[in-house]
């Protein structure tokens, strides 16, 4: 350390300097510690949004129109969106290549896809099997949740025309 008074170079734990006899000043604290903390807050903070996107935000199916729109787009695990719960309908659909498997009323039910119809006149589009008429009909839409662009599963039931509601997927 060296004295501001009279220039001499002290040892770096000298309390005074040996030729004036002054006090040293106190050795500046490393900044170290400080850029160590504030990189770890930022690295977490990035991280923290990465996951979120890829978590939540990318979870969402790519919008696709309804004439386009096929099995394999909207795969994945589907839970009724909470505002629009009703008995009507199942709260969950799980959706697969060519399988539909849905629970209703504690009771789990499920059909193979072989046939697809376009409903231009309401714009949706029907996933059936031909052999029992089990099926659902089903339209992607576009929507701003808080800011936030979502593509959600719009759902039509079979034959009431009160049973409809929209699902956000839950995973792939």
């Amino acid at each position: 350390m060296r004295c501001p008074t009279c220039g001499y170079t002290n040892l770096p734990k000298e309390m005074y300097c040996k030729q004036c006899g002054m006090s040293l000043p106190k050795a500046p604290r490393s900044k170290l510690p400080l850029v160590i903390i504030i990189s770890f807050l930022i690295f977490t903070a990035i991280g923290t949004g990465v996951a979120y996107y890829f978590g939540v935000l990318n979870n969402d199916p790519k919008y696709v129109s309804y004439d386009k729109l096929e099995l394999n787009d909207i795969a994945g695990r589907w839970k009724l969106d909470d505002g629009e719960m009703t008995t009507k309908l199942p709260r969950s659909i799980t959706i697969k290549k060519n399988k539909v498997t849905y629970e209703m009323d504690g009771e789990n039910f499920s059909f193979t896809v072989d046939k697809r119809i376009i409903y231009e006149q309401s714009k949706m589009v029907a996933f059936y099997n031909k052999d029992n008429d089990e099926g659902i009909a089903v339209a992607l839409m576009k929507l701003k949740l808080k800011g936030v662009d979502r593509v959600e599963l719009f759902l039509a039931g079979n034959n009431d025309k009160d049973a409809f509601g929209s699902y956000i997927r839950e995973g792939k």
